[in-house]
């Protein structure tokens, strides 16, 4: 795919307004990027994969690299139509998307309370800051004074910068970080379903031919759970060295965009699983059942082995019922 990224979605193939202006959102269900049309009244939907074969749509041509444009924009929108701009993360810029008030002042007090203890770390003084790193700290008066000798000193030891320029770094990570802030508080708000219902069922609870299958989907939770955490960890470890950050803006800028769309598109990935377990009960019953099926579903292609997922699915094959035809 070229360098520039086209910021309009476009296809030339006359095939896909044959029958209308097409919409391109995922499928119900299995979420497959699709090509969702009005066909005598009912609503098709039509994978892209099944779309590029029927049109010979070339992977490398204009039309084969917008198609999978259309894919990963679906990460970030419900849906999309010819002619709708495409989300700016497909070109490493800005989200489509706005943190609140509130996810910015958390990120803002965090990132110029590590600059403050960062930066006098460095001088080898001691620094007691009013507060904590509590969110508004920075509004005290005497805080205030220390941060402006936190930023004064991050200008003296970083070559070729002042103290405005150390200012607009700081506010440039800042609003990075809301981002970030902001899915850290989404994911946290799902996430505490998982641990405290499902991660909480007791073995003895549930009838012994299930057992095997709910300790399975605690396993992969933890491993979802563990990865999502793990990204967040990165982040913040990254933060303890606000200066080699600031030294290096334009690196840090794109590294904490990959992180932000990461969460983005790992939290709209499950958003059905919280949904579904912020809705369960908190002892074991036929809803909870229903509940660790469609969580297995989810979290077994993404978590499980290759071969691991192979064995499952071609046991959940083996033993599918199938309807008989009279």
């Amino acid at each position: 795919m070229s360098q520039s990224v086209p910021q309009i979605c476009y296809l030339s193939h006359s095939g896909f307004r044959v029958l209308g202006e097409p919409v391109f959102r995922l499928s119900e269900g299995a979420k497959v990027p699709s090509m969702v049309i009005q066909l005598e009244g009912q609503e098709a939907v039509l994978p892209l994969a099944s779309i590029a074969r029927e049109f010979h749509v070339d992977s490398e041509s204009q039309d084969g690299q917008m198609l999978t444009l259309i894919e990963q924009a679906l990460d970030f929108v419900v849906a999309i139509k010819i002619g709708d701009k495409l989300p700016s993360e497909l070109n490493g810029g800005v989200a489509s998307w706005e943190p609140n008030e509130q996810d910015r002042r958390i990120a803002s007090s965090r990132i110029r309370h590590n600059l403050v203890r960062c930066v006098f770390a460095r001088m080898g003084k001691p620094v007691s800051l009013s507060g904590g790193g509590a969110p508004g700290w920075e509004d005290d008066p005497k805080n205030k004074v220390l941060l402006q000798d936190a930023i004064v000193g991050a200008a003296h030891q970083l070559d070729d910068t002042d103290e405005a320029d150390i200012t607009a770094r700081v506010a440039s990570i800042c609003e990075e970080m809301a981002y970030i802030e902001s899915l850290r508080r989404a994911l946290a708000r799902g996430l505490v379903h998982i641990r405290d219902k499902l991660l909480h069922i007791q073995i003895g609870e549930v009838p012994v031919s299930q057992q095997d299958s709910v300790k399975q989907v605690q396993l992969l939770a933890r491993i979802g759970n563990k990865e999502i955490m793990n990204r967040f960890d990165e982040v913040d470890v990254r933060l303890d060295d606000i200066l080699a950050m600031l030294r290096d803006l334009p690196t840090v800028i794109a590294s904490m965009r990959r992180q932000r769309d990461w969460l983005f598109r790992t939290n709209r990935a499950w958003a059905g699983v919280f949904a579904d377990w912020g809705a369960a009960p908190r002892h074991f019953d036929e809803f909870v059942t229903k509940v660790v099926e469609r969580t297995y579903v989810f979290l077994a292609p993404r978590y499980m082995s290759f071969q691991e997922w192979t064995r499952a699915e071609a046991r959940m094959k083996k033993n599918a019922v199938r309807a008989k035809v009279w």
